[in-house]
Parts: C-alpha cells; sequence; structure tokens
C-alpha cells in the first residue's frame, strides 16, 4: 500500500476519476439452477481490459471482502436481492452494479488492490468460492499502512472534526434524495404526457372516422363534418409526433438525470455507512478500553487502599489496556484521516451535477424547442375545424323511390278472366 498521504491520487480532478475506467455490465440470458433460474452479468473494464461473466453471489462475497479491507473506506451499497424478479427489477439492478463497479474501479486506492484485479479479470467456476478462499485471511488497510508515524502530523490538516462532516454528509443525503424523488416524478409526468397524447390521437382518429365505413351524410364534401374530420386526422398525426418526441425526451431524462443522481445517492449513501461502520467499531473498541482501563485504576485504588496485595497484576493490565487505547486511538485518528479523503472525492463527484444539470437544461430546451414547433403544426388543423362554425349541415335529402317497373312478362290469367 501507498504511504498515507493527503495528495496525489486523492487530488484527482473529476475527469480524471472519471477517466480512470469505464464498467458496462450487460444481463446474459437467465440459466436454469437446481432449484431456481439465476441471472448472470458480463462485466467488461476498460482500465483491466478484460470481459468476465458474473453472479450476484459473486458481488456479495467482493462486498464483503472489501468492507474487511477497507473498513475506513467508502464502499458503496450493493442493490438488493429479490425471489422472483421482474424484468424492471433484474433491469435496475443491473445498471446499480454498473455504479458500483465504476465506483470501486474508479476509487485512487481501493482500484490498486490485487482483489480488485481478481474481481475484474479472473474467469474460474465457483467463482465466490475462490475470492472467498484467496482473500479471506487480508488484513485490513490500517494494520498494512507501513507509515503509520505520520498520522498524527496529518490529523491536524484535517478541516474540521468527524461529527462535523458526519452531519454534513447526512444533509447532503437527504437534499440529492429530495432531488431524486423530484427527479422521479418529473419522468414520471413525462411519460404520462407522452402516453395521454398518443392517446388523444388515437380518439381523435378514431372519431374522424379513420378506416371507418361513414353515412351518406358524413362523407359528403364541403360540408361542416367534412371539415371537422380533416382537422381532427391532422391533429392526430401532430399529437402522435408530439407523443414520439416526448417518448424520446423520457428515455434521455432517465439516462442523464436519474441514473447519474443514483450515482451520487450511491456515493453518499457509501459515505454514510462509512460513518456508521467508525462509530460501531473503532469509537466503540475505543470507549470499551477506556472504560476498562478505568475500572483496573479503580479496583487498584481500593486494594491499596485495604492493604492488600495484587496491585503488580493489575498495574500491568492497566498498562496491556494503556497500550491498546493508544493503538486504538491512532486507528481512530487514521480513520478519520481516511474519511477526510473519501470527503474529498465526494466534493470531486460532486462536479457531476454539472453534468446532471446541463443535460437537463439542454433536454428541456430541446423539447421545448420541437414542442413549439409542433404546437405551431396543429393551427392550420385548429383552423380548419374553427371555419366549420360558419358552415351549414349538408342539405341531406333522400334519394326518390324508383318508379314500379311495368312487367308484362306473366302470360297467366290475369284477375278478371278468372
Amino acid at each position: 500500500m501507498n504511504n498515507i498521504q493527503l495528495d496525489g491520487d486523492l487530488s484527482l480532478s473529476y475527469n480524471q476519476i472519471m477517466s480512470l475506467d469505464e464498467v458496462t455490465v450487460d444481463t446474459l440470458p437467465e440459466k436454469k439452477g437446481v432449484l431456481m433460474k439465476h441471472t448472470e452479468y458480463l462485466i467488461r473494464s476498460d482500465s483491466f481490459g478484460a470481459s468476465v461473466q458474473r453472479r450476484y453471489t459473486d458481488f456479495e462475497v467482493f462486498y464483503d471482502l472489501l468492507i474487511a479491507r477497507y473498513p475506513y473506506r467508502m464502499i458503496p451499497r450493493l442493490p438488493p436481492k429479490k425471489i422472483g424478479m421482474t424484468d424492471h427489477f433484474i433491469n435496475e439492478r443491473r445498471k446499480a452494479l454498473a455504479r458500483f463497479l465504476n465506483i470501486i474501479s474508479r476509487h485512487p486506492t481501493v482500484r490498486k488492490d490485487p482483489m480488485v484485479q481478481f474481481f475484474f479479470t479472473i474467469e474460474v467456476h465457483d467463482f465466490h468460492i475462490h475470492l472467498k478462499d484467496k482473500f479471506k485471511n487480508l488484513l485490513d488497510e490500517f494494520v498494512t499502512n507501513p507509515d503509520k508515524s505520520s498520522i498524527e502530523d496529518q490529523l491536524n490538516v484535517v478541516a474540521g472534526d468527524a461529527n462535523g462532516m458526519k452531519a454534513e454528509i447526512g444533509h447532503m443525503l437527504k437534499s440529492v434524495s429530495v432531488l431524486r424523488e423530484l427527479s422521479d416524478r418529473w419522468v414520471t409526468r413525462t411519460k404520462a404526457a407522452a402516453y395521454d397524447l398518443q392517446l388523444y390521437s388515437n380518439e381523435l382518429s378514431v372519431l374522424a372516422g379513420e378506416g371507418q365505413t361513414v353515412s351518406a351524410l358524413s362523407s359528403h364534401k364541403g360540408d361542416l363534418w367534412s371539415k371537422l374530420r380533416e382537422g381532427m386526422r391532422g391533429l392526430s398525426a401532430q399529437f402522435s409526433n408530439l407523443s414520439e418526441r416526448i417518448g424520446r425526451q423520457r428515455s434521455q431524462e432517465e439516462s442523464s438525470i436519474l441514473d447519474n443522481i443514483a450515482l451520487l445517492l450511491d456515493i453518499l449513501q457509501g459515505l454514510k455507512d462509512l460513518v456508521d461502520r467508525r462509530e460501531k467499531g473503532v469509537n466503540k473498541e475505543h470507549q470499551q478500553a477506556f472504560s476498562r482501563v478505568q475500572q483496573l485504576k479503580k479496583q487498584k485504588g481500593t486494594l491499596a487502599a485495604s492493604g492488600q496485595g495484587g496491585g503488580a497484576g493489575l498495574q500491568e493490565k492497566i498498562e496491556q489496556q494503556e497500550s491498546l487505547i493508544n493503538d486504538i486511538g491512532l486507528r481512530n485518528n487514521y480513520s478519520i484521516l481516511c474519511l477526510y479523503w473519501e470527503m474529498k472525492q465526494m466534493y470531486t463527484y460532486l462536479s457531476h451535477f454539472g453534468v446532471i444539470w446541463n443535460c437537463f437544461v439542454s433536454s428541456q430546451a430541446s423539447l421545448h424547442g420541437d414542442a413549439l414547433k409542433l404546437w405551431d403544426d396543429c393551427r392550420p388543423f385548429t383552423s380548419i375545424m374553427k371555419s366549420a362554425q360558419t358552415s351549414a349541415p349538408v342539405s341531406y335529402q333522400p334519394a326518390p323511390a324508383s318508379a314500379p317497373v311495368n312487367d308484362n312478362s306473366y302470360s297467366g290469367p290475369s284477375f278478371y278472366d278468372m
């Protein structure tokens, strides 16, 4: 592992981070297992130059090993597991797994780990078993770092304490979650608008009598109904064009806005999980060790006051606990430094907002420009329909009845001959 540092790879710009790798995840046809079907994913990495197939179980083992190896780094969550998956769920999970892998493969520190290279390049049956067997005994990042002596010196450059960083992460996570919810609703409304316009088009076409047998009254040229039908046919075509254009917009919003906001949410949630691991792990251990020292010192004081022996043994235990506290304190400081580094990376990723809102504004401007033209193209047809207000209904007269046919072909006797 590299020596502890606050510069170097961890000061990369947004464009430099994004250029570190590009990982794609595609869903392969479902395969039948012993009890149920399972989904496999084809993973391609530009940086590692390989393509491998992975199951969700492989991701689970990979995630657990990453957390054990890098407990103080931002490791994004995996998407949930589910029985009886729909096509929509499978596609959403595929996109979430792609985000997970891209964050890992672009992390300036984590991406260099042999375990990450193993995941992206090795193809073997029962991969998760081989992955776990190979890396399950790997020590965590703090233990293997050769430069622990510089931790105290570097800690004073951290702007703000862990509690302040925790509050900042929580605030950002909440705000970005709201933005994601609003964007979801926006895309839903766009989808509904496209669907409703197509329904308008369909019903106008039906009302205009397209493909239907019509009466002589409605088919008469130049009458009121003829003008209305002509206008409705034109509007039907324009509404269909509008529906198609807005439908394309919805697809663009999903890929350029929702997926990109989801990436930021994954990073922020990963940071929150990092804070929680610190509090449940190193902070808790530090408090427990400190409490143990206090108890031992109290016992030693009680023995000294009573004149009983055993103080030497308690002193040895106190020294052991104090040494443990020192180690835990060093680990705690290292975890704060890591949190600071991960916060720096998070701020770099916030540049992603520029991508999101540029796509949003550009797509909206393009949509409304196209939509304005399409709506303007509707005007001639509404004018035709409006002109029907001055048209009288067709004067329709039934065709005169045909005169009786004088058929003299009967050669039989007449009534009077009978």
